[in-house]
C-alpha cells in the first residue's frame, strides 16, 4: 500500500516576489502576461481581482506594488523546498501534471523510521517552517492524485487520511473544477448540474468520454485509486550542491547569521541524505552591500576531521567558528557550497560502543577546539627520524583529519625498541654542577640507577656529532631524573634533560 503527502504552496508567486508581504500587510500584485496572477489580501480590499489587466490595476489602486512573476526564482525556491524534503523520502515529485507549485512525497516506507504518519507530518511541517514566509496546505492520501487534489482544494480542512474509504467520502464533496478540465468541458458539466465529483461519477461513463474525454474518466479513477496511476517522474538531487539565501534585512552581527547558516546546512544534509554521501568541508560566502566601495564576499570555511551528513555534525563547529569571525561590512546574502563529497561511513547496529565511535568523539572534540581557539593553538605531536630527544618530536597544528593519521606519520619515523622516556622533557638541557664527578641538582647529589643509553647522531650537521650517555638518576627524595653526560669532550659535563612523573 502506498501513502502520499501533498504540499501545495498557496501563494508561491507572492512569497517569492514579496517575502514579507504577510508581515507588512503589503498591497502587492504578481503579474503574468500583463494580468493579475496573484494578489495580497490588502490589494484585494482595494477592489482588485484575478485576471485584471495592468492598466486597470493602476487606475483602481495607484499605490499597489506591481511586479512580474519571476519563474526562475519560483522554480529555484520550489527546488530548495524539495531538497529539504528528500531527508524524509527519496520519492519526491515536483510540480505534478496539472498542478503547479505542488510537491508530492511517497512516504509508505518512511513511516516506521519516523514513528508513524502523524510524527512524520510534524517533522515535515517543522522543515517547511524553516523557509521564510511559506504559505502551504498539507494533505495525506493513499493515492498520489488524491493527495494532490486534497492539498489544492480550499473547501474543507479535512485533508489527511490513510484509509481509501475515508478518501472516497472526502473526494465526493469536492468540486469538479479541481480536475484537469478546459473551460468548455467545465461549462458543459456545470450546465447539466454536475458540480461535484460524486455527481460526475453518477453520470454514464461512455457519455462522459464522448462529451468530455477519456482522460477525465482516467483521472477520476486514478484519484479514487481504482486504477494504477501513471508512472511518475521523480525529482533528483543535483549533482553539485550550491545554495543561495537572500537576507530580508542587512545583517551586521555575526551571531544573527547562525540561524540562516543552519537552514542552509539543513538543505545540504537533505542533499547528502538523498545521495547517501558525506562531506568534511563547507564553504560559506557572505555577500556584502553593493556600491562604489563594495567589499568582495567574505569567506568562512568549516573543516571537519571526519565527514558528516547530519546537521549536528556541523552546527557546533559553526557556532564556535562564528564566535571568532569578524564582519567588516553588512551582509545581504549567503552562499553555501561544498568542494567535494565522500562515501558515508558504515554504521553498526551493535548495542556496545564501537571503537570507531570513540574515535569519532575524539575528532569532534578536536574540531570544536580548532574552531574555538584557532588552528594554530591546537597542536599534535609529529615524530621525526632523529635520535636526539629534543628533536625527535615536532609540534604541528592539527589539520582536518590529521588526528586519525598520527600513526601513519609515525610509521615514517619509528624509534626501535621500547625506550624509557621521562614524562616531562625540558625544552633545552640544563647544565648541572658536579662534586667529585657526581652530578648535583639543587645542591643534592644524584645517584645513577640505570644506564647508560648511548646516543650518537647529528654528524651531518654543522654543529657536529652529538655523543651522549643517558642515565636515570635518583635523589634523596626518590625523585627520578633523566640526565646525560657528554662523551669524548675535554670537559665532559652533566646535563638534566627530563623529569619522570
Amino acid at each position: 500500500m502506498q501513502l502520499w503527502i501533498g504540499i501545495h504552496m498557496t501563494t508561491h508567486s507572492l512569497d517569492t516576489l514579496f517575502p514579507l508581504w504577510s508581515e507588512k500587510a503589503l498591497s502587492a500584485v504578481a503579474l503574468w502576461q500583463d494580468r493579475v496572477y496573484a494578489l495580497t489580501p490588502a490589494a484585494r480590499e482595494q477592489g482588485l481581482c484575478l485576471g485584471m489587466q495592468r492598466n486597470t490595476v493602476s487606475g483602481l489602486a495607484p499605490g499597489v506594488i506591481l511586479q512580474n512573476r519571476d519563474l526562475a526564482a519560483e522554480h529555484r525556491r520550489l527546488r530548495c523546498i524539495a531538497m529539504d524534503l528528500l531527508q524524509y523520502t527519496p520519492n519526491v515529485i515536483l510540480n505534478p501534471v496539472g498542478q503547479a507549485h505542488t510537491i508530492l512525497l511517497e512516504v509508505a516506507t518512511s513511516l516506521s523510521l519516523f514513528k508513524g504518519p502523524c510524527n512524520l507530518c510534524h517533522r515535515i511541517r517543522a522543515s517547511l517552517c524553516q523557509h521564510r514566509t511559506l504559505h502551504y496546505r498539507l494533505s495525506m492520501s493513499p493515492t498520489a492524485q488524491g493527495a494532490q487534489i486534497l492539498a489544492c482544494q480550499s473547501q474543507t480542512s479535512l485533508r489527511r487520511t490513510t484509509q481509501i474509504k475515508t478518501l472516497h467520502r472526502r473526494l465526493d464533496l469536492l468540486p469538479v473544477n479541481l480536475l484537469s478540465l478546459d473551460q468548455t468541458q467545465l461549462d458543459w458539466l456545470n450546465g447539466i448540474g454536475c458540480h461535484t465529483l460524486r455527481q460526475l461519477q453518477s453520470l454514464p461513463r461512455n457519455g462522459v468520454r464522448q462529451r468530455c474525454s477519456a482522460q477525465v474518466i482516467d483521472e477520476v479513477d486514478a484519484i479514487y485509486g481504482r486504477v494504477t496511476e501513471p508512472r511518475h517522474i521523480w525529482f533528483k538531487a543535483p549533482e553539485l550542491f550550491s545554495c543561495h539565501y537572500n537576507l530580508p534585512t542587512h545583517v551586521e552581527h555575526v551571531q544573527t547569521l547562525q540561524a540562516v547558516a543552519g537552514r542552509l546546512i539543513e538543505r545540504l544534509c537533505a542533499w547528502l541524505q538523498a545521495r547517501q554521501c558525506a562531506t568534511d568541508t563547507l564553504v560559506f560566502l557572505l555577500h556584502h552591500e553593493k556600491g562604489r566601495r563594495a567589499r568582495p564576499p567574505s569567506r568562512l570555511v568549516l573543516l571537519l576531521s571526519r565527514a558528516g551528513w547530519q546537521p549536528d555534525d556541523f552546527s557546533q563547529v559553526l557556532d564556535q567558528q562564528l564566535r571568532r569571525f569578524t564582519l567588516h561590512d553588512h551582509v545581504i546574502a549567503l552562499d553555501l557550497s561544498i568542494p567535494g563529497i565522500q562515501p558515508r561511513p558504515a554504521t553498526s547496529g551493535s548495542l556496545l560502543p564501537e571503537p570507531t565511535q570513540w574515535q569519532a568523539d575524539e575528532l569532534r572534540l578536536i574540531d570544536l577546539l580548532r574552531a574555538r581557539l584557532g588552528s594554530q593553538s591546537v597542536l599534535e605531536p609529529r615524530p621525526r627520524a632523529d635520535y636526539r630527544p629534543e628533536r625527535a618530536n615536532n609540534w604541528v597544528p592539527v589539520a582536518p583529519g590529521a588526528a586519525s593519521q598520527v600513526g601513519a606519520h609515525s610509521k615514517h619515523a619509528q624509534v626501535p625498541g621500547r625506550l624509557t622516556r621521562p614524562f616531562w622533557l625540558l625544552p633545552q638541557p640544563r647544565l648541572l654542577t658536579t662534586h667529585n664527578d657526581q652530578p648535583l641538582y639543587k645542591g643534592a647529589p644524584l645517584h645513577l640507577i640505570r644506564g647508560p643509553e648511548r646516543i650518537e647522531t647529528g654528524w651531518w650537521e654543522d654543529t657536529g656529532c652529538e655523543r651522549r650517555d643517558y642515565f636515570i638518576a635518583r635523589d634523596s627524595k626518590s625523585a627520578h631524573y633523566w640526565i646525560y653526560r657528554q662523551r669524548e669532550a675535554l670537559d665532559a659535563r652533566w646535563f638534566l634533560h627530563g623529569l619522570f612523573g
